[in-house]
């Protein structure tokens, strides 16, 4: 270390001497000499034929799901007690009936390989709430398993547009080059029953909105059907059912005792869907344990759009003064903080100037906007009850047009796409704008009646339309063309194939 200037000597509480100096060390490596030789062009080439042929083979093959996925490394099933709970597990409702009954659903969770880290998410469609929908289990061994048991209740105030439930299990699989375990997911569905929401209640004579559903069978007697909702000793009943929902409002099914049809009527449009789809339901279970394949429901009548509008116009109203509200609210905090700024001015001041009625400015400014903030609250609350009556009224017009068409799977799956795209309304990204760009690109490939039509562009950005004229507009021409003999596709080749035969 002669040559070694500024060294830094230090002596440690514990008698240890360091002489530390300030740089680097320079860098000792040199990189390795490469062989140069050459390269041998008929190897690479038999080698490259020899992988051009094991990829040509993987893509010919169908089944590219490995053998663990064919058969399932978890299984997840969930079981729907056939009763209500005896005593409800019903947690802050918003619900005002006096009693808000819960059903159990048993969730069994049966692994056949190692799984790391498996969690169990309940989902079920609001105003459906559920006691707990978040689980974590310790690592499960080959052949274990574990059973969780919840409840589902209303929890607010208006009838779901879903009696459906999702379970979804995710879990690490470890290799020997992950250790840490390939992530994957299990999922399953459950059906909620239709008491959950209603109740047993006196057929009304009278309703705003009535459907009459066709079949090709006899009319079954509802003590078949619906034995959980009729009272065996009531022999009027047979031909003639209420539903009592939660929220106050009734519906009632009715089968004619002539023909093969049923009527299902009730006041609000919404109210509709639930029991028609239970109705539809039950049929296709009771005729398929009779070994009946050839049950099938139809509908003649038309399509209740006008009154399908309403609904879409009450959503959009609501949309429009969550708009308002949110200009308000940002007009009044900005004058709020700039009040603010000039009482902080007045007091840090050693000799202040009168404060010129600015704290009482200040107060009133304060309600305002506390004010405005309710109100917000109150319109968004009514918004999210407006939207799930909208999803409602949108799955019976999508199922009546199936009906009315006899649309296939496919072209039903289609439809579900193109109207309920949206499982959350927001403002950024509302229901209206995006039904309509669908609707509008249907129009304009499967549904076209000219290539003027195909022709036309529509703009690539959503935003928040002035109205719903357009829309509603969009929506009568889409039936109008199913009821001329459209049909639903996605792929360009079926589309131009369609342009050529669809009506004038």
């Amino acid at each position: 270390y002669r040559d070694l200037k500024g060294v830094i000597v230090t002596l440690s509480d514990d008698g240890h001497l360091q002489c530390s100096y300030l740089g680097t060390d320079p860098s000792i490596f040199q990189a390795p000499r490469v062989d140069s030789r050459e390269i041998n062009y008929e190897e690479f080439d038999a080698e490259m034929k020899e992988l051009q042929k094991i990829i040509k083979e993987a893509t010919k093959t169908q089944d590219i799901l490995p053998k663990s996925e064919k058969h399932r490394d978890l299984i997840v099933t969930a079981e729907v007690s056939p009763n209500l709970d005896a005593e409800s597990q019903a947690i802050d409702s918003e619900v005002k009936a006096e009693t808000v009954p819960s059903v159990t659903v048993k969730v069994l969770i049966q692994s056949k390989v190692a799984a790391q880290k498996p969690s169990l998410v309940v989902c079920v469609q609001a105003p459906l709430a559920v006691t707990c929908d978040q689980f974590t289990f310790d690592d499960l061994e080959p052949g274990s398993s574990e059973t969780v048991v919840l409840s589902v209740f209303l929890k607010g105030n208006c009838s779901p547009s879903e009696l459906e439930g999702e379970c979804l299990v995710s879990y690490n699989i470890p290799t020997e080059l992950n250790p840490e375990g390939i992530p994957k997911v299990a999922q399953c569905t459950f059906r909620l029953p239709l008491r959950l929401i209603c109740f047993p209640a006196q057929p009304s004579k009278a309703a705003n909105h009535k459907l009459t559903i066709d079949t090709n069978k006899p009319p079954i007697s509802f003590l078949s059907i619906f034995p959980d909702f009729v009272d065996p000793s009531e022999d009027d009943q047979a031909n003639a059912l209420g539903f009592q929902f939660l929220t106050g409002s009734k519906a009632t099914l009715l089968a004619s005792k002539t023909s093969q049809r049923y009527r299902i009527q009730s006041d609000q449009l919404e109210d509709l869907w639930l029991v028609t789809k239970e109705l539809t339901l039950r049929l296709e279970e009771h005729f398929k344990k009779q070994n009946c394949k050839d049950f099938a429901c139809t509908f003649s009548g038309s399509i209740p759009l006008h009154e399908y509008f309403e609904l879409i116009d009450r959503h959009f109203e609501l949309r429009l003064n969550a708009e308002k509200f949110q200009e308000l609210l940002s007009e009044r905090a900005v004058q709020f903080r700039a009040i603010e700024r000039r009482l902080l001015t007045r007091f840090k001041d050693k000799t202040p100037a009168p404060l010129q009625h600015l704290d009482t400015l200040l107060e009133g400014t304060f309600r305002e906007v506390i004010a405005l903030a309710d109100a917000a609250e109150e319109n968004q609350a009514n918004m999210f009850q407006a939207f799930t009556k909208l999803r409602s009224a949108t799955h019976l017009v999508i199922m009546l047009l199936s009906l009315w068409q006899k649309l296939s799977t496919d072209q039903v799956a289609i439809l579900e796409a193109t109207f309920l795209p949206l499982a959350e309304d927001t403002q950024e990204l509302g229901w209206e704008e995006t039904v309509d760009a669908a609707i509008s690109y249907l129009l304009r490939t499967c549904l076209s009646k000219s290539s003027k039509e195909q022709a036309l562009t529509v703009s690539s950005q959503l935003s928040m339309p002035k109205d719903t004229s357009r829309l509603k507009k969009n929506i009568t021409l889409f039936c109008d063309r199913l009821a001329k003999g459209g049909r639903l596709s996605l792929s360009t080749d079926s589309a131009t194939q369609q342009t050529a035969v669809m009506p004038g």
